[in-house]
């Protein structure tokens, strides 16, 4: 089925062809519900107002102009906060009508609200996923995900778990990212430079840095369990040399890339 984005948004023909498009999740319910109960507190307010009047006219005319004062103000305080309650409920629903991520071919467009954030993918220097299995009755019922982009320029963009098909938005964006990534990563390091992927943990040309200490990469190989990665000697796996919780190490897809494929295997 072919993805169905805002128009101004699908019109984007600088980022190239529209490739798919993911709305906050159960969007479609929450704004409609929101306008909905946004309207009812407004209707609400103006019908309660307009009996207060009338009820207030008639007090008038039995106690004078002095009960005014006495029970008018409260209550008409307390129907304009509904009033303007419900007023900004319907323009929040609004502005945040056609919120949601939509992917091109070489960039994607996050809106919020009356904010579009562009992302252009080939500027991307860290790229992480957190995904978490949540289980009942020992069966996994959904599953969350965030993922972290960052630029060279230290600019962040975080996509949270409330868009619709989150796991199909990971494996999309793994696809348009990562290869340019590990790519761009391996031309720093043949150039001299290092990368950093924890304060313990670096890469140059030559080795893998850890905790200071240089070793070849080959003599290398780790372990995922449990959100936790584990490096160790390959010729003596009870050799441990560091352990890190995922969300610690960036950029971990290209540390395990590097990892299983050493620089000097693409020399």
């Amino acid at each position: 089925m072919k993805p169905v984005a805002p128009k101004d948004i699908s019109n984007q023909h600088h980022l190239g062809n529209l490739l798919n498009h993911f709305p906050v999740f159960n969007h479609g319910r929450k704004r409609w519900l929101t306008v909905i109960l946004g309207g009812i507190s407004i209707l609400v307010a103006i019908g309660l107002t307009i009996q207060l009047i009338a009820n207030t006219s008639e007090n008038i005319n039995i106690h004078g102009r002095a009960v005014v004062l006495r029970i008018f103000p409260y209550p008409v305080a307390l129907f304009a906060g509904l009033f303007f309650g419900g007023l900004l409920a319907v323009i929040l629903a609004i502005l945040s009508w056609h919120d949601g991520i939509t992917l091109f071919e070489t960039g994607l467009i996050l809106r919020k609200g009356n904010r579009d954030h562009t992302w252009i993918y080939k500027d991307t220097s860290r790229f992480d996923t957190y995904i978490t299995n949540i289980n009942f009755g020992g069966s996994v019922v959904s599953i969350s995900a965030q993922i972290i982009l960052e630029n060279g320029n230290n600019q962040r963009l975080m996509i949270k778990n409330k868009y619709d098909k989150m796991p199909v938005l990971v494996d999309n964006l793994r696809g348009l990212i990562l290869p340019e990534l590990i790519k761009k990563c391996r031309l720093q390091l043949h150039s001299g430079e290092n990368l950093f992927f924890h304060k313990f943990l670096q890469i140059n040309k030559d080795n893998i840095i850890i905790e200071g200490s240089a070793r070849p990469i080959a003599d290398v190989d780790y372990l995922q369990r449990n959100k936790v990665f584990t490096l160790f000697d390959k010729n003596n796996p009870k050799k441990r040399y560091l352990k890190l919780k995922y969300h610690q190490i960036r950029n971990l897809d290209v540390l395990i890339d590097l990892l299983e494929n050493p620089l000097e295997d693409h020399a």
